[in-house]
């Protein structure tokens, strides 16, 4: 019975080291989990004036990006209404945005009588837009797209894309119903945005 209990108090030892050992890593888990939760905490109370103003600026950005968003979307459902194909009306949604952003101020470069959208309405809701400018392939220099847009809301009423070589003078024609009120617009690849007249059907 004297010779169990040295073998006794070994397997007790042996079995409280494993344990220990399984245990170690858990117990060093959670302590590098609540120190950094610590100073996690502490960066977000000891946040300087300066960054939290940089961080409502991102804010803004971020509200701004979400209404470029929003506007994509209305483009793609007036391309789409128009006949285009989803991939299609995207890509041009897209684009009209990124050119609108690229070129804030409008009717600023170029030759007036060649960029300004002329419109001509027909009783029934018809509308046609057209502009006296080349499409030249060679220079290139072309309009590379019109569409009208709804001065309340900024909604895109529809739009078309045009390439280089396609037919001069470059035309739009939409069916808006009646009392809708629009600014025709169109992009030139050397001399950016154009707007007409607002005008109500």
């Amino acid at each position: 019975s004297s010779s169990l209990k040295p073998l006794q108090a070994r397997g007790i030892r042996s079995m409280a080291r494993r344990t220990a050992n399984r245990l170690a890593p858990v117990v060093i888990a959670c302590s590098l989990i609540v120190a950094i939760w610590q100073l996690v905490g502490q960066c977000f109370v000891n946040l300087s004036q300066p960054a939290r103003a940089e961080l409502t600026t991102r804010h803004g950005l971020a509200s701004q990006e979400e209404a470029v968003s929003r506007k994509q979307a209305l483009v793609s459902a007036a391309v789409l209404a128009s006949g285009a194909l989803p991939v299609q009306a995207k890509d041009l949604a897209s684009k009209i945005a990124d050119l609108e952003k690229e070129d804030p101020l409008p009717n600023d470069s170029g030759a007036p009588e060649k960029h300004l959208p002329q419109v001509t309405l027909s009783g029934d809701g018809g509308v046609e837009v057209v502009v006296q400018h080349v499409m030249d392939s060679a220079k290139p220099h072309y309009i590379q797209y019109m569409w009208l847009r709804d001065p309340k809301t900024d909604k895109i009423l529809t739009a078309k894309a045009f390439e280089a070589m396609d037919k001069a003078p470059p035309t739009l024609t939409a069916s808006l119903p009646k009392g809708t009120t629009a600014i025709p617009a169109l992009f030139c690849n050397l001399h950016g945005l154009w707007e007409g007249d607002e005008f109500t059907v």
